[in-house]
């Protein structure tokens, strides 16, 4: 398709874009703020939680609807994506039995009003049912209250869904070990270009997402150490008092600090206690996705730059080339920082798994790889996309050619 090389169609020149596409003084953008509650069944390979997202109106339009991405759909017997990625594609869904089971969504607006008749009428008392319509990996949602500018909606959701082994290279499972991504219904951006931007998922395309703050927990066997997007909020619970110490010292050393030794995996001292369950819970500042990876096997490294943690996870198994990844994470966050903008977040963790190569903020999925070069190619060509577009926020979707062009 030659056409992604023709000019682009945008707007004149006004108030919200300038001519070279600067935001102008009226330019305005959504934002988008969670708290997500999850459990991961290992036995059943199902994934269940609940969601609160405040969805902040700054555009200038009344909504009476919002869009939302149901990713995981790409995964149901039928979908598009399906048709058009065979089962033994990289994006293909291998004819999974999968998607999004929407078991409840609510609406309410924050100190905002009940419409009556097309007109603003008494205050909105407490959260209703909403109806919504279901477009394969899209979802319109008719809000029961209307959304005017400059107020917040509450959108309460509760679902669940099987987990793909081959997530379309996306996430998945490997055994025991699951790299989770997609495993939340998100907010659609709703911008000054096009409006809702209702592109389906298809497995090959990417994402175009709001910003905003995450606080998210995952309860899962005692036995697994979590990697996520963002930093830990409870290590008393989760980490030992050994590991605890050795994060501290990590993030002010340049050299590698294990974090969770081979000989504690296999003692079984790398977890506070193996019976029961545990809850790791994360909160990530002004991101615009969040994902996380688990496994009993892994491995830990860390390092410090600048007050910045670069981590590694992997399995024993992948210890002979992954024993430097925490090195590579850590050149090149320096590397970037310095030939392109400091890096925003406060930590970067490189995780060994199935995905051959994906990323997300402050999370880079890679495969272990055949070389000690190949692995770093793919380790700091995932990490260069947390600033395309992870930080400058393009949309994956609709041009996929310019995060990847750049970050390349």
């Amino acid at each position: 398709d030659t056409g992604v090389f023709s000019p682009l169609t945008l707007p004149e020149p006004n108030a919200i874009r300038q001519a070279d596409g600067a935001p102008g003084p009226a330019y305005w953008q959504q934002r988008a703020d969670y708290q997500i509650r999850a459990t991961l069944d290992t036995a059943a390979k199902r994934l269940s939680g609940t969601e609160t997202i405040r969805y902040t109106n700054n555009s200038p339009d009344t909504l009476t609807h919002v869009w939302m991405q149901l990713d995981q759909n790409l995964f149901k017997p039928g979908s598009v994506g399906s048709f058009l990625n065979g089962e033994d594609t990289r994006f293909g869904g291998e004819g999974f039995q999968g998607g999004f089971d929407i078991q409840s969504i609510t609406q309410t607006v924050e100190g905002g009003l009940k419409p009556s008749r097309g007109r603003v009428g008494q205050l909105a008392p407490k959260p209703q049912p909403v109806k919504t319509r279901v477009d394969d990996t899209m979802m319109d949602v008719e809000l029961a209250y209307a959304l005017a500018p400059g107020r917040t909606a509450i959108i309460e959701i509760a679902y669940a869904f099987n987990i793909p082994e081959h997530g379309a290279d996306r996430m998945g499972r490997d055994g025991s070990l699951y790299e989770l991504a997609q495993w939340y219904p998100r907010m659609a951006v709703y911008d000054d270009v096009h409006g809702w931007n209702t592109l389906q998922y298809l497995g090959q395309g990417e994402f175009y997402l709001e910003y905003g703050d995450f606080e998210y927990e995952v309860t899962l066997p005692a036995g697994y150490i979590v990697a996520g997007t963002g930093l830990l909020q409870n290590p008393l619970e989760v980490l030992t008092a050994a590991q605890r110490t050795r994060l501290a010292a990590a993030v002010k050393s340049d050299s590698i600090t294990h974090i969770v030794t081979e000989d504690e995996l296999t003692s079984g001292a790398a977890r506070p206690r193996r019976t029961g369950t545990l809850t790791w819970r994360f909160k990530a500042h002004d991101v615009r996705d969040v994902a996380w990876c688990a496994s009993p096997e892994y491995l830990w490294d860390a390092s410090g730059w600048h007050g910045i943690l670069a981590q590694a996870y992997y399995r024993p198994s992948a210890k002979a080339l992954w024993q430097e990844a925490a090195n590579m994470s850590r050149f090149s966050i320096q590397e970037y920082s310095t030939r392109w903008y400091p890096y925003p977040y406060p930590q970067i963790s490189a995780v060994e798994g199935p995905v051959s190569g994906m990323e997300y903020p402050m999370l880079a999925m890679e495969a272990r790889d055949q070389s000690r070069q190949g692995l770093y190619s793919v380790i700091t060509h995932e990490i260069g996309h947390m600033w395309y577009p992870m930080t400058v926020g393009s949309d994956e979707r609709r041009y996929a050619w310019m995060d990847e062009g750049f970050n390349t």
